[in-house]
């Protein structure tokens, strides 16, 4: 009877998934734990090289929080769309497939709106809970818009092609062959938004 639930493909799905939720939602709540402690006792009356590594630290969070964030949305919106996907085994950032081969156009543009949702419900809580701004927040506001940036310039083009009557997969292979220019583009799109958040902060 274990071997027959062993390979029961739902049921495999249905742990893998639980993995897949218990390694993010860890990475997630050490971030968020980190972060508290930085912004409550660490860094206040500090200066020099601690508030420089807690800025450092705070601006790498809220990029590793905005691709968690952004991947489970991609996810949410596959499941709310119904399209058929595979579940990684093992823990990874990228943690899902989506079939292409038996998925609508739809499924897809659901799918990917899905991630960008996700970035945008993560800036908006952000800037309501991050007043008044100091150098965590501040840091961690600039990464979270930055990497919005970075997705809007990675993604946002996809998906308009897909509206356009494009095939998912073909688009998205066309658009990633630019390779290093686009994604150098996206970096310094992501950095300049970055950049203007300290400036503005």
């Amino acid at each position: 009877m274990n071997q027959a639930n062993t390979n029961n493909p739902r049921q495999q799905s249905s742990g893998n998934l639980g993995l897949q939720a218990l390694a993010h939602g860890s990475v997630f709540l050490l971030l968020i734990v980190t972060l508290w402690v930085l912004e409550t006792w660490l860094v206040p009356g500090q200066a020099g090289i601690i508030r420089c590594l807690a800025a450092t630290w705070a601006f790498l969070s809220g990029i590793a929080l905005s691709h968690l964030i952004h991947e489970w949305g991609h996810f949410a919106g596959a499941l709310i769309s119904g399209a058929k996907l595979t579940i990684k085994p093992a823990a990874h950032p990228l943690f899902f497939d989506f079939d292409y081969d038996h998925n609508k156009p739809r499924q897809f543009l659901l799918m990917s709106m899905g991630g960008l949702l996700g970035n945008f419900l993560l800036l908006v809580t952000l800037l309501l809970l991050v007043t008044p701004a100091s150098l965590i927040t501040t840091s961690l506001l600039a990464a979270v818009i930055g990497q919005l940036v970075y997705v809007l310039i990675l993604e946002l083009p996809v998906s308009f092609g897909v509206m356009a009557g494009g095939a998912p997969l073909a688009v998205l292979t066309t658009h990633f062959s630019q390779g290093g220019p686009l994604f150098i583009r996206a970096t310094l799109g992501a950095l300049v938004a970055a950049a203007a958040v300290f400036v503005l902060c």
